[in-house]
């Protein structure tokens, strides 16, 4: 009997992974997480994340919701499935929460960085997009402040991807430049939901405007337009972080 809720908040490299949501005959993190539940438990395991995270991309606090019949104390727990887990993917925390508790359902924001760097670097090449032309980065704030706020954001999602509609209220965003590391340009946003590629959407045509081919003022266009057409192209997964899921 499944009478036990708990909240697991995850890091993962995304590189190896095809996204977060079981898929057949490939490798997911929400499938090895699963498979590990399962082996720990002894009977099949479901579990709920708060974010669908692409193929490629990466998390710092993914959160995911589990029902299950284990007695053992939350923290040891975790410390059980990151036995059975792969080195890429890691239970930060476990803890239990109330039966009703939904990873995704009861999110209020998430949080997102994109990192961009402006030098080559085998360290960083997996998990930073490396764009070799200077940026304005003045220009690309500016083009940011045209999606704070509560908008549709259908040109900024993925064609194909057809949630029930596509508003989200954008609470926070900004752009800024880390000396070291070769100058990277981290771009961070927190808003009520997302949709599919919308990061990397506005990510992509945000470097157009750094590159000099878009206007900041395109954005407010771009944003009008409510179609994908009408924006640039989008960022590789790579560079994509999911941050922090909020949930007060």
């Amino acid at each position: 009997m499944h009478d036990r809720n708990l909240k697991l908040t995850l890091e993962y490299d995304g590189t190896d992974f095809s996204g977060w949501q079981v898929q057949p005959e490939v490798r997911t993190v929400q499938g090895v997480l699963e498979d590990a539940l399962s082996d720990l438990a002894g009977e099949a395991a479901r579990a709920t994340g708060a974010g669908r995270t692409d193929a490629g991309v990466h998390a710092l606090g993914q959160v995911a919701s589990i029902t299950t019949s284990l007695t053992l104390p939350a923290e040891r727990i975790g410390h059980a499935l990151n036995a059975r887990l792969p080195r890429d993917v890691r239970v930060v925390t476990a803890e239990d929460a109330p039966g009703s508790f939904h990873a995704r359902f009861d999110a209020v924001s998430r949080s997102y960085f994109y990192l961009i760097g402006g030098s080559e670097s085998p360290v960083w090449r997996r998990n930073r997009w490396f764009v070799s032309a200077p940026l304005a980065e003045a220009a690309m704030r500016d083009a940011l402040t045209a999606l704070v706020g509560e908008h549709d954001f259908s040109s900024f999602c993925l064609v194909g991807s057809e949630p029930d509609h596509h508003r989200c209220r954008v609470a926070e965003i900004s752009l800024e430049c880390e000396v070291d590391f070769g100058g990277m340009v981290i771009l961070r946003i927190v808003a009520n939901r997302f949709l599919r590629g919308m990061v990397r959407s506005i990510v992509g045509t945000l470097v157009e405007v750094g590159r000099g081919k878009m206007a900041p003022s395109e954005f407010e266009t771009i944003l009008a337009a409510r179609d994908r057409g009408a924006a640039g192209p989008t960022a590789p997964p790579h560079g994509l972080y999911l941050e922090e899921v909020r949930y007060d």
